[in-house]
């Protein structure tokens, strides 16, 4: 039986847990399973007490366009070895994707262990990994270590990271003081720390450890006045689930007017034509029954997460009914697509 499971339900899972994620450590394991279920769902495929397959949806605050979201970030995406090949890791994906767009939610993401497994269900590229090579050793150094911290610094870090991460990015992580708590929670179960270093009073960098046989570096954010944001390999996976929530947050440089058919095998709901009315203050996102002989621009979802997130411009779409192609591309160039995402999560 699938079901999202019941707060009582979700240790449930934790012998799959270990079994898929056996490189996790004990203490690891313990604070997740004490901190990251109290708010995060999950989907099963159980048989009595018996987990056979699992997907954990962990909830974090996204910023698109300066809109909050609570998006959901797709982990522990496992099955029990006697049941690997069977369909029931995707039956579980359809319905968190179909779920998903239900609830109106714009995408969902993950950092894909093995991308493609997560091609067949539409995900993206959109991000590559966020990287500073800055020389710290001239600025003064303080260390957290634990759970116990100043509400005081805490505040300032806080503000500090989401003054930096909003820097030249449409969408990133937004933290809080809950999500301060719970990330000293998870570097304190692997015996890590977190050093703040200052010029004057100001800080201008932050850095996250951990691992208990070999430290390492869990997160580097240092101010653009010092260094500048390198990138690695591209790590963050998009699905959108709800493609008219997701475009109500464009705007364009000129006033359009253009219908777009989106061809997606999953979301039977998006799989539509929607029209776009869009300017520079104003998004009106509406889909239609069919276009009939009217003109379009046709995209699978995949390529249409990777143009419009703006990371990758070259990809396959048809131009259908445009007597005048370059009309088609010149409504396309004009909407703002995404620039810049900094999401660092790793669980």
């Amino acid at each position: 039986m699938i079901k999202y499971l019941k707060k009582e339900e979700k240790v449930l899972t934790k012998p799959l847990y270990k079994e898929a994620f056996f490189e996790d450590s004990d203490n690891f394991v313990e604070y997740y399973y004490s901190e990251k279920t109290k708010d995060n769902r999950i989907l099963a495929d159980i048989e009595g007490t018996s987990i056979r397959s699992m997907i954990m949806l962990n909830p974090y605050t996204i910023s698109v366009f300066g809109k909050k979201y609570s998006l959901d970030y797709i982990v522990a995406v496992a099955t029990k070895k006697e049941y690997k090949r069977q369909g029931y890791m995707r039956r579980l994906l359809d319905k968190v994707l179909i779920d998903m767009n239900s609830e109106k939610v714009p995408f969902t993401y993950l950092i894909p262990a093995n991308k493609d497994y997560y091609l067949p269900f539409d995900f993206a590229f959109v991000a590559r990994k966020n990287a500073y090579d800055a020389d710290l050793s001239s600025f003064k150094k303080s260390v957290l270590k634990g759970i116990k911290f100043d509400g005081k610094e805490a505040c300032e870090i806080i503000r500090f990271i989401n003054n930096e991460v909003s820097k030249g990015n449409d969408v990133y992580t937004y933290r809080d003081m809950h999500y301060f708590e719970r990330e000293l929670k998870e570097i304190a179960s692997e015996n890590g720390f977190i050093n703040i270093y200052r010029k004057g009073n100001e800080i201008v960098a932050y850095e996250s450890f951990w691992g208990l046989e070999k430290v390492e570096l869990k997160e580097r954010i240092v101010s653009s006045s010092i260094a500048k944001r390198e990138y690695g390999k591209e790590n963050i996976m998009v699905r959108i689930t709800d493609v008219a929530e997701f475009l109500s947050n464009f705007r364009s440089s000129k006033d359009i007017d253009i219908i777009i058919k989106i061809n997606d095998n999953i979301v039977e709901s998006q799989n539509a034509y929607f029209r776009v009315q869009m300017g520079k203050d104003f998004a009106n996102i509406g889909k239609i029954p069919d276009a009939k002989d009217s003109a379009f621009v046709e995209f699978d979802i995949a390529d249409f997460t990777a143009w419009i997130f703006g990371y990758n411009e070259d990809v396959n779409f048809n131009i259908v009914n445009f007597v005048d192609k370059s009309i088609a591309k010149d409504s396309l160039d004009s909407i703002n697509k995404i620039s810049g995402i900094f999401i660092n999560e790793l669980v």
